[in-house]
């Protein structure tokens, strides 16, 4: 009896070792079913972040062309601006140099008003009646009116520039600058 009472002590053994083997094979077949669900997700996780990196770069490449296209409208009008200022400082100096030789020019007559005897300031009288008859209603002389109106002359067509700064070229403003001087010129020459 005791060869049999081993042998089913055996048996037993084995059998309760297959149990376990099958539910530890049932529990692992779960967790690889799991696992290949998780790897399903995984490939769709992989594909979503694929494409909002795609996406994410073709927003860079936009945002780099508006930034240098916002970078070229910048120095644009700096390049702008810079002419404006070339163009303001040589009228502002032309300007003073007229305004010099104008105040010059009128100080010298005055004194030479001071210094004539009495009987020839009645000739001095009829010349300054003639130099008051050039002169503008408002008391300034045709250079200076010649000057205002080129002035304005520039002005308007800067306001008209302004209007059409994002069609323009720098070829036209070069052109238009030496008109613009030209004409400056010419009110300079015709003053003197």
């Amino acid at each position: 009896m005791s060869s049999v009472i081993v042998k089913l002590m055996l048996d037993v053994l084995v059998a309760s070792l297959l149990v376990i083997t099958i539910l530890y094979c049932w529990q692992l077949n779960r967790r690889i079913r799991i696992l290949q669900d998780s790897k399903g997700e995984l490939a769709k996780l992989i594909k979503h972040f694929d494409e909002s990196t795609a996406r994410a770069s073709e927003s860079i490449i936009a945002l780099q062309t508006a930034s240098k296209k916002i970078g070229e409208n910048i120095q644009t009008r700096i390049d702008k601006a810079k002419y404006l200022v070339d163009d303001l400082s040589f009228m502002i100096e032309k300007g003073n140099k007229i305004a010099d030789q104008m105040e010059t020019g009128l100080s010298a007559h005055r004194r030479a008003a001071a210094a004539t005897p009495p009987s020839t300031k009645s000739s001095a009288r009829t010349s300054a009646a003639a130099a008051a008859q050039e002169k503008t209603p408002l008391g300034r002389s045709k250079a200076v009116s010649s000057l205002e109106t080129v002035l304005e002359r520039m002005q308007g067509r800067n306001a008209a520039e302004s209007a059409e700064s994002t069609t323009r070229k720098p070829a036209v403003t070069a052109r238009l600058r030496s008109k613009a001087e030209q004409e400056l010129l010419e009110a300079i020459k015709s003053g003197r």
